[in-house]
């Protein structure tokens, strides 16, 4: 950037193609660090995993709109973010939420035969679920998106996996290795990755990319003509292939490209200090179980645990079933929870940088407490909110928990600090 300079890359002139260039070598790269295969994928720079959640929604709803139902069905795990939550209320009420693995297991091989506010099982429909529980690190299945697409009943209802969580310290080769196996729709939020810079991405299957070119908005450098007296019209560049690339008809605007020419530097920095995200993955597998075990020995003068570690079932040895991820709350000798917020605090001041709340992960957090729908409710009317200011404790019942996540960055005396 000291050298160089950079143009919007929607014009012809040379600062502007040399962002093009430099855009299109830091998407190739990108869609390289995680092993999709550009034949087979395609990548979307948003600017979070948000973001790439709703391009998939609107998509999804505008598609749906042009049906005989006018509406698409969507699935999703109770263990979501907020954000995969959220696509339910573009649905016009078909959604269900699956409450369990086993559930979505037992949909998956009989779905013609289970209940799921479905109208028509051959209809548009979508899946969604986390790679990895943003609330307790759980890693779930990666095998569903090929089982969903091998069903002869589901051959219109496409995957969408919410990778946030898992890109920060998994190898997502795994993932993208077998394009049979992939999801439809991975969201990415890159700086969970690298740290640095604040961009998301979307990678698409191309053979599903057509559900996105039929959205209905448009925004600049997207089409490749636009009527605006006599009748409008417009022609999406994503629906005029070969002549441009799927990419080019859903990044409105101009992107940004400064953030992206960072990115292509982020991924060979990660790679020079760290080498590849199976050693990165081995690392952090080794450092939850170690902080896992250490947080399980610690007791009051009087026996009582210290903590209590939701999903403490899972196998925190097996990198395949928990990421670098721990929920917990802090009790006192007489078994009643210390607020998490001042949990939060008091690690601050220790130099611990830990996160507390609900964590935007609704129905993970409520399960793993306890609460039934009424409760949720009662929270609400006693003045609780999601956020940084929300009740902690209400009738002895904690509204949230504290979650330590560890990633690369940290020395393993990290694991250390935190449980002495």
């Amino acid at each position: 950037m000291i050298t160089n300079l950079y143009g919007n890359p929607h014009s012809e002139n040379s600062p502007a193609k040399l962002s093009g260039d430099v855009v299109d070598q830091v998407r190739e790269k990108t869609l390289n660090f995680l092993g999709a295969n550009p034949e087979h994928f395609d990548l979307i720079f948003v600017a979070n995993a948000t973001a790439a959640i709703k391009l998939v929604a609107d998509s999804f709803r505008d598609l749906s709109e042009k049906t005989s139902d006018r509406r698409f069905w969507y699935g999703y795990h109770k263990d979501a973010h907020t954000s995969i939550v959220g696509v339910r209320e573009l649905t016009y009420g078909q959604s269900y939420c699956f409450q369990n693995d086993q559930e979505v297991e037992t949909w998956l091989r009989s779905p013609e035969s289970s209940y799921l506010n479905r109208h028509h099982l051959g209809g548009l429909g979508l899946f969604a679920y986390p790679g990895q529980s943003n609330m307790s690190g759980r890693r779930l299945p990666l095998s569903w998106p090929g089982i969903l697409r091998q069903s002869e009943y589901l051959q219109n209802t496409y995957t969408l996996l919410d990778a946030a969580a898992l890109a920060m310290t998994y190898p997502m080769e795994n993932i993208f290795r077998d394009v049979n196996q992939a999801p439809d729709f991975t969201c990415l939020s890159l700086y969970k990755i690298f740290g640095f810079p604040d961009i998301g991405a979307l990678v698409v299957r191309k053979e599903s990319g057509h559900i996105l070119t039929l959205r209905k908005y448009f925004g600049g450098g997207t089409v490749s003509m636009v009527a605006t007296f006599g009748e409008n019209w417009h022609r999406s560049k994503g629906l005029q292939a070969p002549t441009y690339k799927l990419h080019e008809g859903l990044e409105d605007g101009t992107l940004p490209f400064h953030n992206i020419l960072a990115l292509g530097e982020a991924i060979d920095v990660h790679k020079r200090l760290y080498g590849s995200m199976s050693r990165i993955s081995d690392h952090t597998s080794y450092l939850i179980s170690r902080l896992f075990r250490g947080l399980l020995t610690l007791r009051h003068s009087n026996g009582r645990p210290l903590c209590r570690i939701y999903n403490e079932n899972s196998d925190f040895e097996d990198s395949s079933k928990q990421g670098s991820a721990i929920a917990f709350n802090v009790l006192r000798a007489s078994g009643h929870h210390v607020p998490y917020s001042d949990v939060e605090r008091s690690a601050n001041a220790a130099g611990i940088y830990i996160r507390s709340g609900g964590v935007c992960n609704p129905g993970g957090i409520f399960t793993a407490l306890g609460y039934e729908p009424w409760m949720t409710e009662r929270a609400l009317s006693a003045g609780h909110h999601c956020g940084s200011h929300g009740i902690s404790i209400i009738h002895r019942l904690p509204t949230g928990y504290v979650t330590t996540d560890l990633s690369s960055y940290p020395p393993s005396r990290g694991a250390s600090f935190a449980i002495y």
